[in-house]
C-alpha cells in the first residue's frame, strides 16, 4: 500500500489532507481506504463497530485515515523509526478509536448529518443581510436627556467664565 518511487523502493507513507487533495487523488486515496478498511473490518471482527457508510462521513475518513497511516507506519514503515512496542501500541490506538467510527444514527441505514451550524463570521453575516433591527434604529442614546443637560451645564458655566 506503500507508493513505488522512481528506484522501485517504497515511498514512506505520506501525510493525507483530503481537502487539499486534488478531486482524482481524493478518489484514488479513498479507494487505497476502503480497501484497508475492508481488510480490517474483517481481521479484526470489527463490522458492528464501523459505520457501514463510514465514507459517507468526513469525520469517520479523518480517523480512519489516521489509523491506516498509523498501520502503514507501523507495519511497512522504516523500522529504525520504531519502539519495540509500535504494533502492540497501534492495536491498542485502533480500540481506543472505535467508538468515534460508527454512527449513531446509520444504524439500519445510511443518514446524512444535520447541517453544520454556521461559523460566526457566516452567521453575522447571514444577520446583517437580513437588515436587523438594531442596525436600522434610529440614532438615539438611552440618557440623551442627562447627556443634554450635562451639555447645557457645561457651555452656561463656560459663558459665565468668559463673561458672556
Amino acid at each position: 500500500m506503500a507508493e513505488q518511487t522512481g528506484q522501485g523502493k517504497p515511498e514512506g507513507p505520506q501525510r493525507w489532507v483530503w481537502s487539499a487533495m486534488e478531486p482524482d487523488e481524493r478518489e484514488s486515496r479513498l479507494a487505497e481506504l476502503t480497501l484497508w478498511v475492508d481488510w480490517l473490518i474483517e481481521t479484526y471482527d470489527v463490522r458492528n463497530q464501523i459505520a457501514r457508510c463510514w465514507y459517507r462521513h468526513p469525520r469517520i475518513i479523518e480517523q480512519l485515515t489516521a489509523l491506516y497511516l498509523g498501520w502503514v507506519r507501523t507495519y511497512a514503515g522504516d523500522p529504525s523509526k520504531l519502539t519495540l512496542r509500535a504494533e502492540i501500541d497501534w492495536v491498542k490506538e485502533l480500540y481506543a478509536f472505535l467508538p468515534r467510527l460508527g454512527n449513531a444514527s446509520c444504524q439500519s441505514s445510511h443518514q446524512d448529518p444535520p447541517a453544520p451550524p454556521l461559523t460566526d463570521g457566516e452567521a453575522y453575516s447571514e444577520w446583517v443581510d437580513a437588515g436587523p433591527a438594531f442596525l436600522a434604529r434610529p440614532r438615539s442614546h438611552p440618557a440623551q436627556a442627562q447627556v443634554f443637560r450635562l451639555a447645557e451645564g457645561a457651555r452656561a458655566a463656560a459663558e459665565a467664565r468668559s463673561g458672556g
